[in-house]
């Protein structure tokens, strides 16, 4: 898991932190304090076919998204589909019991905040909305440009009555965006295709299933050099614009 100055990259197949977490189902954490993540925990969950998993926070927001296979979660007796490609929140003190209902792994990324014990270090005025929608598939979301051959759609955020995180999904075509930091903390899962993170003066390889860290003011950028699209999940606390930064001449 190569560390570099204000971020981290973690090598999909060097993951040994495995927790059983139900029945058929265990989770990797691959992002949290241990790496210098203040207000984040990044984890992994795979289910076997038939495997069941309840997911309870009693103070903090869970966000999952379904990277592959077909589930189904049941929070407070309603019922949502768990399709690839859709985010979903489950909101403090509320257990979410998700079932495998598909033929193959589902394999969902989780990300809790804030980390357990921490307080929250800022809230959006955000509430559940009156229709109890928590879910959202980027097929529902408008494309974003985020300049060049990039953008980006937003998934659970604050419009669902999320209050700590926002999640969304960024497609960078064959580019190469500008060096920039955030203002914020920022985690990402590669959901497919090969790329290159440059942070600083180095550079690491990224493929799917790779997870990267960074930090507030970490200057970066990401790189598409194939003809694939590069697909990231991102999630990044306080919640907010994920277009937010500040250009850097590099």
């Amino acid at each position: 898991m190569p560390e570099l100055d204000g971020a981290f990259v973690v090598d999909p197949t060097k993951f040994d932190n495995i927790t059983i977490v139900g029945s058929g189902a265990y989770s990797r954490t691959t992002i949290d304090r241990s790496v210098g993540c203040q207000n984040l925990v990044q984890r992994v969950i795979t289910m076997r076919q038939g495997g069941e998993i309840a997911l309870h926070n009693d103070d903090a927001e869970e966000v999952l998204f379904v990277v592959s296979g077909r589930g189904d979660a049941t929070i407070e007796n309603r019922g949502h589909a768990l399709l690839v490609d859709t985010g979903m929140l489950i909101p403090p003190g509320q257990t979410c019991d998700v079932v495998n209902s598909g033929r193959d792994e589902l394999v969902l990324v989780s990300i809790v905040s804030p980390q357990p014990g921490q307080a929250p270090v800022f809230q959006a005025d955000a509430f559940l909305r009156s229709d109890h929608k928590i879910t959202v598939h980027e097929a529902e979301e408008k494309s974003i440009p985020a300049g060049g051959d990039r953008h980006f759609k937003l998934m659970i955020d604050p419009r669902y009555g999320c209050r700590n995180l926002t999640q969304f999904m960024g497609i960078i075509e064959k580019s190469q965006a500008p060096f920039h930091t955030h203002t914020y903390e920022e985690v990402i899962y590669v959901l497919s295709g090969e790329g290159i993170v440059h942070i600083g003066n180095e550079s690491r390889d990224i493929k799917a299933g790779a997870c990267v860290y960074l930090s507030p003011g970490t200057s970066h950028c990401l790189e598409n050099p194939g003809t694939e699209p590069l697909r990231l999940l991102g999630v990044f606390c306080p919640a907010g614009d994920p277009g937010s930064h500040e250009d850097q001449k590099v």
